[in-house]
């Protein structure tokens, strides 16, 4: 046959193919298909309280239809439920999650109802309705204050409440809405070892631990953190080995760089920081400036690194000084440094010339900070206040806070307090 014939017969057979293929009903695959996600019963009051309960739990997605299906399903649910129960305090707390912010003030009677019985999760909620919702502006009035999220943190965390407890060990080393504390910082992070959340990993709350422990004062608790360190190190959890490394680095600065070095990969964001201040001091090897501000510069999108980055650039070390791009990393380093917080409140009250992206921000928390007696904030702010910067200046705040720092028995604000008061 000549290839001319053969091209229309083809054509021919694979025209019947498809028609064939499309007049055939749609091949079953079993179980390759997904399966439709199983209907939810009907809503009466004898599974009020189960649906509530077991909807509780979310999904972490996208919000799908479905989804969408379950959340109102869960409101109608609990809210049925507490009907039939109303002093079940997990009912109380399932409803006031429920609720849209708009009934906000609903919901958090509930939880302060629920709290007040006793419920570990309705004090975690009032802390959480603080963190989200009433930080950052001074201007706005709480429906949650400071002071009674730091409470309820407390009060949930001794009640068994895992997250909280890892929280308020988190917190009280890092600082923010409750006072730096390191002694109390370890205790609960032994307990929240022992008492893990839901989806905490037991070896990040290992390596947390073990770099609390090494910072006390107490040679059996600096020596069992090392331990914890070395173990997690060898056990290849994230961090350990730079921890291992901060915490020797004094004593042992030779394997500490080293450690630093082998941690680079993978901890790109944690290692570079201690280990440019190495390379920088010439610590455990040759000094290596250079190198040390590569370092930096490739990682600045790390808060660790532009705390390090930011008092170069303050004291003049590696690069030239800039006050102004000092501030602008040390304000952005102060979201998980207390410490740079206040460093910034102090430049910008020392150089009335250096401006900051969102001033109301750094207020607020600084004004958490004094509030909370935090070392050396309420002076920083004090001086801000009374500074010529004009983003912040406040002679008539100063004086107030110059009053409540007095009244805390700080007797190096007495004639400040006179010099207010004679206007």
């Amino acid at each position: 046959m000549s290839p001319r014939a053969v091209v229309p017969s083809v054509l021919l057979f694979s025209t019947l193919a498809v028609a064939a293929a499309l007049l055939l009903p749609p091949k079953l695959s079993g179980a390759a298909q997904p399966e439709a996600a199983p209907a939810e019963p009907a809503l009466n009051s004898a599974n009020a309280g189960e649906l509530c309960l077991r909807l509780s739990e979310n999904p972490k997605g996208y919000m799908s239809d479905e989804a969408l299906r379950r959340w109102t399903l869960r409101s109608e649910s609990c809210t049925l439920a507490l009907v039939n129960e109303p002093e079940n305090t997990h009912f109380k707390v399932a409803v006031a999650r429920s609720m849209p912010y708009a009934r906000k003030v609903e919901a958090l009677a509930l939880l302060r109802e629920a709290a007040a019985q006793g419920n570990a999760e309705a004090y975690y909620e009032l802390y959480e309705h603080h963190k989200s919702w009433d930080r950052g502006d001074l201007d706005k009035v709480p429906m949650v204050t400071r002071a009674e999220a730091d409470q309820s943190l407390r009060k949930a965390a001794e009640l068994g409440h895992a997250f909280s407890t890892q929280m308020l060990a988190i917190l009280l080393d890092r600082g923010s809405t409750v006072k730096r504390d390191p002694v109390a910082a370890r205790y609960w992070a032994e307990r929240a070892v022992a008492n893990p959340a839901k989806d905490a990993s037991k070896a990040d709350l290992l390596v947390l631990l073990g770099r609390l422990l090494v910072t006390s004062d107490r040679p059996d608790e600096r020596a069992r953190g090392i331990d914890i360190l070395e173990r997690m190190a060898a056990a290849g959890a994230f961090g350990a080995r730079r921890e291992l490394a901060i915490a020797i680095r004094k004593d042992d600065p030779v394997r500490a760089r080293t450690l630093l070095e082998e941690s680079l990969r993978p901890d790109p964001g944690g290692a570079p920081p201690p280990l440019a201040e190495m390379l920088i001091a010439g610590e455990g090897g040759p000094a290596d400036p250079r190198r040390a501000l590569a370092l930096l510069t490739a990682r600045t999108d790390t808060t660790g690194v532009k705390g390090v980055l930011g008092r170069l650039y303050l004291e003049g070390k590696v690069v030239p000084r800039d006050v102004q791009q000092a501030a602008n990393l040390l304000d952005q380093a102060g979201v998980w440094d207390l410490d740079a917080r206040i460093d910034v409140v102090r430049i910008l009250a020392g150089n009335p010339e250096v401006r900051i992206k969102n001033p109301r921000h750094l207020l607020y928390y600084a004004t958490e900070a004094a509030e909370l007696d935090e070392p050396g904030a309420m002076a920083a702010l004090i001086d801000l206040k009374l500074s010529q910067n004009a983003q912040f200046q406040d002679r008539p705040g100063a004086c107030k806070l110059i009053e409540t720092a007095v009244s805390r028995g700080d007797q190096s604000m007495t004639q400040r307090l006179a010099d207010c008061r004679a206007g």
